[in-house]
Parts: structure tokens; sequence; C-alpha cells
């Protein structure tokens, strides 16, 4: 089953209908393939960067809002997922950010604000670490990135993501989602192959002790930061949740929604995008 293959596909149509250009940007890594909506505000641009093996697809319903609001709009497709091409090379950490910061570096001739959940909310920070005069805002939902010091539990949260049968994604869609969406069963067998897919394992199987942020590290960002952290997400332990408490700025918003897992953005589109909007009112 190619389910989620399709509805790329579809999203894609859709989006280009209503006038959202639909591109390929060449980077050291492999074409990555982008959204570039020009909008009707006057609000610096917003770019969103998805979570490991999913896609730019799952933020189609909050562009609309955004384009009133903002001047561009981009989202980006990593490199070996959604619509982009499979890398040339081996991917990892590494050149999972080196590519997407080429394309940010690329398309971005002014400061915009940053959206990034789970894989690409670390490198949404990452990226404002190296490029601060690049980056107006954050706007994180359950970021990756925080270290889970403790053995057994790093080992723990590394084997959900490895996901061999129909009955490991329903397991990893009941982690994932507040309540599993009727849908749930149709996408399984698509996730157990995207989760083998081999850019996608060499991101997870790439992780090492130095990919992660140091106690610290965070402390010197200076842009306006929101984070939401839904209350039933279980992908991500509680610990990354605390360790980001301590480590991002004072200034940081904190938001843990009830009724909400992993990613707000398909369990409540409405309520996330009106989170962006507040996180780009306050970058702009």
């Amino acid at each position: 089953m190619v389910l989620l293959s399709v509805l790329d596909h579809v999203t894609r149509a859709m989006l280009v209908r209503r006038g959202v250009e639909s591109r390929f940007v060449e980077t050291p890594v492999g074409r990555v393939h982008v959204y570039d909506a020009r909008g009707e505000g006057a609000a610096p641009p917003v770019v969103f960067l998805h979570g490991i093996a999913a896609s730019s697809a799952v933020f189609a319903p909050t562009l609309a809002r955004l384009r009133k609001k903002s001047r561009r709009v981009l989202a980006v497709d990593a490199p070996g997922h959604g619509l982009s091409s499979t890398p040339w090379m081996t991917l990892g950490p590494e050149r999972l950010f080196e590519s997407l910061s080429y394309v940010l570096d690329h398309e971005l001739d002014t400061k915009a604000l940053v959206v990034g959940n789970s894989l690409g909310g670390a490198m949404a920070l990452r990226y404002a670490q190296r490029r601060p005069d690049r980056v107006a805002g954050l706007a994180l939902t359950s970021p990756g990135g925080a270290p889970v010091e403790d053995p057994e539990e790093r080992e723990r949260f590394l084997r959900g993501f490895v996901l061999e049968n129909v009955r490991d994604a329903r397991d990893f869609l009941g982690r994932l989602n507040h309540a599993v969406p009727w849908y749930g069963p149709l996408v399984a067998p698509d996730l157990v192959r995207i989760f083998k897919n081999p850019s996608v394992r060499s991101i997870l199987d790439g992780l090492e002790p130095r990919h992660f942020f140091a106690p610290g590290e965070l402390a010197s960002l200076s842009m306006p930061i929101h984070v939401i952290w839904g209350k039933s997400d279980r992908v991500i332990p509680s610990c990354c949740l605390e360790f980001f408490k301590e480590n991002l700025p004072p200034h940081t918003v904190f938001l843990e929604p009830e009724g909400i897992g992993h990613s707000p953005h398909t369990e409540d589109p409405r309520a996330f995008a009106d989170f962006v909007l507040r996180a780009l009112e306050r970058a702009s």
C-alpha cells in the first residue's frame, strides 16, 4: 500500500491549484522539494520543518491561514521524505541538517519564523543557533534533540522508532496521538515501509551523543520561542520536556494542552494555526 505517497501527490495538486508553487532545490545531498506560497500579509516569512518519516503535506491545512498574515510561507520536505529525492549519499543527522540549512540559506532573504515538529524542531533549534540572523522566532511542537540520560529509557525511546510489522505501526500511532484517527489502520502498512526506508533509518541509526543539545547550549537564543508539548505525547520521554524547560531561555513560552499528542498540526489543525499565528505576531 502506498496511501501516504498518494496523499503527498494529492496534496501537491490541491496546493498548486491554490497558487502554491511546488519546486525543487538542488542541495549537496540531493533534490529537496519545497512548497513556496506568496502571502497577503506583512508579517515575516514562515518556514515549516516536519518530523521523521513525515512530509510537508502535514502542514497543508495551516498554509492558507498563514498566507493571510505572512508575506511568504515555505514548507520543506526533508531529503528522502515526501516528494524530495532519495539522497545521493548516506544521510545521517549531520547531512540532514546540511541539506535543510542549505535550502533555508538559499530561500530566505530576510528573517523568518521557523516552525518545527519533533526532528524538525531539533533542526529549527540548530538552525537558530547557527544562523540567528535568519531566524525571527521559533514555534516548536515536541521538539527533538534533548538528551535522554538514562540508558534504559534511551533504549526504549530509540526502539520505539523500529517498526517491523503492522502491530508495531499501530502501537506507534497510539503513542503518537491522543486518540488514533479513523484512518490509522489504513496507513499502518505504509508506516512500516517508511520507517524501513534507508533515508529514515540512517538518521535514526546515525544518532550519537554529540548530536543532542548540551546543557546551557541554547541559553543564548534571543529570538521569541514558543513550544507546544501535548500532555498525551508518548513518543518523546517527558525528561526531554524538562530539559527544554531548564535550558531554553527564560522568555520561552511553553504550552502543554490536554487532548493533544506528538503532532498538534494533524490532531487539531485550527489550534495549531492559532499557535503559529501567535508566534508570528511575537516575531514580527
